[in-house]
């Protein structure tokens, strides 16, 4: 069995987490995908995962900046009302943080992903998902 394909399947399964709280549907196919040529692997298929697997790190990056965003926003609103304690913001930073988790995952998954592919011999003669 390739074991960069396991990797790659351990790492994506545990960021489907962050997937699933974020909604980040690319994340979620990419697990999907992973888990399917896990029993069979297939060069393309691998490479279709780390596909996924790097675009959800960049919807991921985009969500990061966006909370970013959001908590400045919310200590700008703070400040004017002159609250200075926010729960938003620690809520906000707790997800941030959530979030780099996930992308390191997505990283790792990516990086096995396109690694399995490039151990695979090439499944072009078979018959079935992603040849």
């Amino acid at each position: 069995m390739n074991k960069n394909l396991k990797k790659a399947v351990i790492a994506g399964s545990v960021a489907l987490a962050w997937s699933i709280c974020s909604l980040n549907l690319p994340g979620i196919i990419a697990a999907i995908i992973s888990w399917i040529i896990y029993g069979k692997p297939k060069k393309n298929g691998a490479k279709a995962a780390g596909v996924f697997y790097v675009i959800s790190l960049i919807g991921s990056i985009i969500s990061v900046l966006l909370l970013l965003l959001a908590k400045g926003m919310f200590g700008f609103a703070a400040d004017i009302i002159g609250s200075p304690e926010n729960s938003m913001a620690g809520l906000i930073n707790g997800m941030a943080v959530f979030s780099l988790i996930g992308d390191a995952l997505y990283i790792a998954a990516a990086a096995f992903s396109f690694k399995a592919a490039g151990e695979i011999k090439d499944s072009s003669g078979e018959n079935g998902f992603f040849d």
